[in-house]
């Protein structure tokens, strides 16, 4: 069955679901977005976030609560660590191309 305009695309879930999906208030997820961790898309009548996103503000609350860190800490925490795995993904390949022992 074919989806109607009005709901939302499978695998995201509404930017107003997520804070009680995480366990935080609204305004902790509206501060990751702020500072552009994550990216709301607009749907017809609400704001939805990818899985991956959801795994992003997850994440940043993670490092926030462990190291005791602000939301801005916490963001660029995970954006270091997604670059250092892009990274490590990229010099695999290289080295699998070349024939070099990893």
């Amino acid at each position: 069955m074919p989806r109607t305009r009005h709901e939302p695309d499978p695998g995201t879930i509404a930017f107003e679901d997520l804070g009680e999906a995480l366990g935080v208030e609204a305004t902790v997820v509206m501060e990751y977005v702020e500072l552009g961790l994550v990216h709301p898309c607009q749907q017809a009548t609400s704001r939805t976030l990818t899985a991956a996103d959801v795994a992003r503000v997850s994440r940043a609350l993670r490092l926030a609560r462990e190291f005791d860190v602000h939301a801005a800490a916490a963001a660029m925490l995970v954006e270091l660590l997604e670059e250092r795995d892009a990274l490590r993904r990229r010099v695999a390949c290289l080295e699998q191309v070349a024939g070099t022992p990893a």
